[in-house]
């Protein structure tokens, strides 16, 4: 096999000529002669031919030479990438552990380091909501309820009811809890009666309430990102303006942490809650899975237990199990303030003694050597690949130890500028061939660096499991480590080059924001519909650009992956400050219609029927599946090309061992779960949409409906009564 190498500059005889030709009114306007007797048009097309023989050998140069131009232009393969993780940190000294930032936590052999402090208390939490009772028909046992819970209630709100104010019942929602189940649902706060999040903090055995005072607490907190399935722009769920690329990457919203102050002051707003101090937050306002540092005033714990039945918005839920509300030392509680537009959406889990972590490590400080006073020196870190700008480089100079500034090219370096370049995969710092460089006898060194990242940081929920040199408290990570990709390979950097050099880091035609969003890490494919927007589907939108992105990987439904909100808003943030500032940029989930297929087959002699069978089978779900490397040219099904029968029909006879099919294929489709199969002999699908398929049935004979299982085998007799007999009793 022959191997085909990158071309840089595609550029042919004929596309050079036609552009001098068409530089020629902009230069000369009064040569109006541009046909090929012109003497001028012919000294256009010898240096047309020229530039070709130029490009053909600037292609025939080495990998390394290549590498090397494109380093002086500034173009360089993407670095690996960070994974990140959440950590729980669980303990039961009264006194607390303290955790610096930078401590190293273990995934078996692989390192990960805290992102910043936190102090672990012996506390647990639960988070809870007040959900909206079904409705209860009247003389029953649940109206019977209703009734008593209103007879419990204090007298001045059982007087208001009996006054004629219709009561809104309410049952307490837990935030589901650890494991993370991906099927749960999780508390929608913007559901809730009173549009809020209480979190209750509960003691353990060994946890000093004084101890707690004015110090800081640490909340984890994990949105349910996920979008709505199905998924349709039709359906306006969710609002599409919502998806709009500054909407998702705009400034966080506001939110108040309160502390309840008890049942003795809660009978007014301005008592009933003592507002909390935010140190930090990492969620980007309850948006985002992060933590939320909160300090505790002087004066807690600031109530008994919460009571039992109570009929105001500024008490918090009742707790059913005794034993957990006997526990309760605190009750917290979050909202948007009123000048906020924004609700707190779904939440997954909320939990105490949290911080991020992220798959790096910070490198001792080490000394690289000493200076030769020769152009382009290069010294090697012991650790690699680095973290891009985290290098700090020193030099012994003279007048004492210098810091030099790491650049990304010396194109403009002077003779008296400390630059230095680095190649983060190997680890290799390199000083310019023309400019200041170190001396004789000047030592180097690196006070400090960080290294690591690639694909291998994604581990899985609980891979983490411990804290080096931190006694009295464990760690593990609540949710699977996400964000790490490996370094793109030379071979992906050498395709890549000539787009690279077209873009230049720019977002303008459709293949530069195609090409950009598949950067980011998590991104299978990525589709750019130009004058699309998601809000005006049937008409042109004038400046407007949506990309449409198929994430990696998806355990919900992998035959037909969803992205979900972190994914989307990480190619905003990525796509937002490279497109021109008059496009109007949206990024958007993909749209998928469910067809079901069913065939029957004929075997030729000598194929066991179930192998067919499932061959069958998997060649028809990789012809119609959405994301590389399947779909019928390798790169997943395209955007709205309809499905025909007669193709599936084409593609299922390929399979070795199937003689014919028995009968017509059969296709069927159907607009929403609910509705039933329809056949068609053509599926039409619109410009965002792409094929789901739901259902498919390979049988040996005459095809099944589509959508029809196989039904059990037929017992002789008809339905005989199946009478189980018991056992024997001596």
């Amino acid at each position: 096999m022959a191997l085909i190498g990158p071309i840089l500059d595609d550029r042919t005889f004929a596309q050079l000529r036609d552009e001098l030709v068409k530089r020629i009114p902009v230069y000369n306007p009064t040569w109006t002669d541009h046909n090929a007797s012109d003497p001028g048009v012919a000294l256009l097309e010898l240096f047309a031919y020229l530039g070709e023989s130029l490009l053909f050998r600037f292609n025939q140069i080495p990998d390394a030479t290549k590498v090397a131009f494109l380093r002086l232009l500034g173009v360089r393969p993407r670095p690996a990438q960070l994974a990140h993780a959440l950590l729980v940190l669980e303990t039961d000294l009264a006194a607390g552990v303290q955790v610096l930032r930078g401590t190293e936590a273990r995934a078996g052999a692989l390192p990960f380091e805290t992102e910043n402090e936190v102090v672990a208390w012996p506390l647990e939490t639960a988070a809870l909501g007040k959900t909206a009772a079904p409705r209860a028909e009247p003389r029953t046992a649940e109206a019977r309820r209703r009734q008593d819970a209103v007879a419990a209630l204090p007298l001045g709100q059982r007087s208001r009811v009996h006054a004629g104010v219709e009561p809104d019942f309410y049952v307490t929602t837990a935030v589901p809890s650890d494991p993370l189940d991906p099927a749960q649902p999780a508390l929608d706060v913007s559901s809730t009666l009173d549009q809020c999040l209480w979190v209750a903090l509960l003691a353990k055995n060994t946890t000093d309430v004084t101890a707690l005072r004015n110090r800081a607490i640490f909340l984890g907190v994990v949105q349910d990102a996920e979008l709505p399935r199905p998924y349709d722009l039709e359906a306006r769920d969710p609002d599409p303006t919502r998806l709009r690329a500054d909407g998702l990457t705009t400034d966080p919203p506001a939110f108040l942490w309160e502390l309840w102050n008890g049942p003795d002051r809660a009978g007014h707003a301005d008592t009933a809650f003592t507002d909390l101090t935010v140190l930090a937050d990492t969620t980007r306002g309850l948006t985002a899975t992060g933590v939320v540092t909160l300090q505790l005033p002087d004066a807690f714990p600031a109530h008994p237990k919460a009571p039992t039945s109570t009929g105001d918005l500024l008490s918090p839920p009742p707790l059913d199990d005794e034993k957990t509300a006997a526990r309760v030392i605190g009750w917290l509680r979050v909202r948007r303030p009123a000048t906020e537009n924004d609700a707190i959406h779904r939440i997954r889990w909320v939990g105490v003694n949290a911080v991020g972590a992220v798959q790096a490590r910070t490198a001792l400080p080490e000394l690289l050597g000493t200076g030769s006073a020769e152009a382009d020196q290069t010294y090697r870190l012991t650790q690699h690949p680095v973290v891009p700008g985290t290098l700090r480089l020193e030099v012994e100079e003279p007048d004492g130890w210098q810091p030099w500034t790491e650049v990304e090219t010396f194109a403009g370096t002077g003779p008296l500028d400390r630059h230095y370049t680095l190649d983060d995969a190997a680890g290799l710092v390199h000083f310019p061939t023309r400019g200041k460089v170190p001396q004789i006898g000047e030592r180097i060194r690196a006070l400090a660096y960080r290294y690591g990242g690639g694909a291998a940081g994604n581990v899985p929920t609980g891979a983490i499991t411990g804290l080096t040199g931190v006694t009295g408290a464990k760690a593990r990570n609540v949710l699977p480590a996400a964000g790490g990709a490996d370094q793109a390979s030379l071979a992906d950097a050498l395709d890549s080059l000539p787009a690279e050099l077209h873009r230049r880091d720019r977002a303008v035609t459709a293949d530069d924001f195609r090409a950009l969003a598949l950067e980011v890490p998590g991104v299978r494919r990525a589709e750019t519909l130009p004058l699309f927007h998601p809000d005006t589907l049937s008409r042109h939108a004038a400046g407007v650009v949506s990309v449409l992105v198929f994430p990696t990987e998806d355990l919900r439904d992998p035959g037909a992956p969803l992205p979900d909100l972190a994914l989307l808003r990480r190619v905003a943030g990525y796509l937002d400050p490279r497109r021109l500032l008059t496009t109007e940029l949206y990024v958007i989930p993909p749209t998928y219609l469910d067809i079901a297929v069913s065939a029957g087959v004929h075997l030729r002699d000598g194929y066991q029927v179930d192998a067919v069978r499932r061959w069958v089978e998997l060649i028809l779900r990789q012809y119609l599946a959405p994301v590389p490397p399947y779909g019928p040219d390798g790169t997943g099904w395209p955007l709205g090309r309809a499905v025909r029968r007669a193709e599936l029909e084409a593609v299922a006879v390929q399979v070795d061992g199937v003689e014919y099919l028995d009968g017509e294929l059969r296709l069927a489709t159907r607009p929403d779960p609910r509705s039933p199969w329809t056949d068609a002999a053509l599926v039409d699908l619109k410009a965002w949409q792409v094929p789901r398929l739901a259902q498919i049935t390979v049988v040996t004979g005459p095809p099944l409906p589509p959508g029809a299982t196989y039904g059990p085998t037929p017992l002789p007799g008809g339905d005989p009564v199946l009478v189980p007999l018991p056992p024997e009793v001596c």
